[in-house]
């Protein structure tokens, strides 16, 4: 029995066990605390080292694997955005909407489009129930319509 509580094997455990927590953790960081653990009990096995001795082997190794290895575990693991998000912006929205909050060229109001309600803004007064041109965002915004009265768009 006594042989199953050695420093080297209790590290190694600690190491083994922090490596499976990893894939139930996000974060990607229990890993390198498993590396520290595996990394004095591979040492443990050749030296014979105090308990403080090998908590600072532990403490180097972790911090020395995390500085080393990190930056280019996430790149192996974490994949790449084969697509620029910005690219999947670009298309405007265009069609026809129906204004439901009043808009006026001061204050933005709200139109039905494509089954949601957006906020938009007009150059002209709308009155809610006005049927009106939908000819993509405003300036700088992904959220805001930039909506004309459907009779003078035509």
């Amino acid at each position: 029995m006594e042989s199953l509580l050695t420093p080297w094997l209790l590290w190694f455990v600690a190491g083994v066990a922090l490596a499976l927590f990893e894939l139930a953790v996000p974060g990607f960081i229990l890993i390198f605390f498993g590396v520290g653990c595996l990394v004095v009990s591979g040492v443990l096995l050749v030296v014979d080292l105090t308990v403080t001795e090998q908590v600072w082997l532990f403490v180097a190794a972790t911090i020395v694997s995390l500085l080393a290895l990190r930056r280019y575990a996430m790149r192996v693991f974490a994949g790449s955005q084969d697509v620029n998000p910005e690219d999947q912006l670009v298309e405007q929205p265009q069609g026809t909407g129906k204004v439901v909050d009043r808009i006026t060229p001061q204050t933005p109001g709200r139109v039905a489009y494509r089954g949601s309600f957006w906020d938009a803004v007009a150059t002209a007064t709308l009155e809610p129930d006005a049927v009106v041109k939908v000819n993509g965002y405003a300036e700088n915004s992904r959220t805001v319509l930039n909506v004309e009265p459907l009779d003078s768009a035509e």
